[in-house]
């Protein structure tokens, strides 16, 4: 006869606790709108509201209850235009409208503005068909560097000597200036020197006097040199 099987105790209840589900945050759009419309004029203001409208309007992704109905924006452009062109007899009412109107419209602007930017999604294609203009995001590829020119040649204040005044050109890091003798239309050997400033005119000393001399000057950037300039000559003292 078999024995029965011991009591085992029932397993405690457990006491784990299931993790909050994970909230999730809408990341920023990235793509903003230039605004400053602050600092447009009333003509340059109203055409850009009527513009906006349209783009806004004419798109159905922002049909679902913009913050200003685009028809509302079109007529307050409008009434912008009429009182700009009855404030030019001096009328104190038509200013009076303009700086109403004015106030107005950049304060619809600025709250589509920023419907646009959570209506669009960052699509570029859908954002710029409301009308408004995308700030540009992140740093612009470097460029290469432009060839730079001589701003003056002149004569130094001892014989032999002549005085280089470079342009700056933007993205330069340093510069570098080469000289030779010219023989008519055609230089000699060159002769490279660096010029890491050039904030103040450089001088190059040593050279044979009543004679013709070429001048070139090239920019350094980060992308590499650029190309010499064209050729200037000066006859040293």
């Amino acid at each position: 006869m078999s024995s029965p099987a011991p009591n085992t105790p029932a397993a405690p209840a457990s006491t784990a606790t299931t993790a909050p589900a994970a909230t999730t945050t809408k990341k920023p759009a990235s793509l903003k709108a230039v605004t400053g419309f602050g600092k447009l004029d009333p003509n340059a203001l109203a055409n850009m509201a009527h513009h906006i409208a349209k783009g806004v309007g004419g798109n159905p992704v922002y049909s679902p209850n913009p913050p200003i109905a685009p028809a509302a924006l079109d007529a307050s452009a409008n009434t912008l235009s009429e009182a700009v062109i009855a404030a030019m007899d001096g009328g104190k009412t038509a200013k009076a409208v303009v700086k109403k109107q004015r106030k107005l419209i950049i304060q619809d602007l600025n709250l589509l503005a920023v419907f646009v930017q959570n209506v669009s999604n960052d699509d570029p294609v859908i954002f710029a068909a409301s009308g408004f203009t995308a700030k540009q995001t992140g740093k612009s590829a470097p460029q290469p560097v432009a060839v730079p020119s001589f701003r003056s040649l002149d004569f130094g204040m001892n014989s032999g000597q002549i005085v280089a005044a470079v342009k700056a050109v933007a993205g330069a890091k340093s510069y570098f200036i080469r000289y030779a003798v010219m023989s008519g239309t055609t230089p000699g050997p060159w002769t490279t020197i660096p010029a890491a400033s050039i904030q103040k005119a450089i001088t190059i000393s040593g050279l044979t006097p009543t004679t013709m001399y070429g001048f070139q000057v090239q920019a350094l950037g980060v992308l590499g040199y650029s190309d010499w300039s064209t050729t200037e000559t000066i006859v040293c003292n």
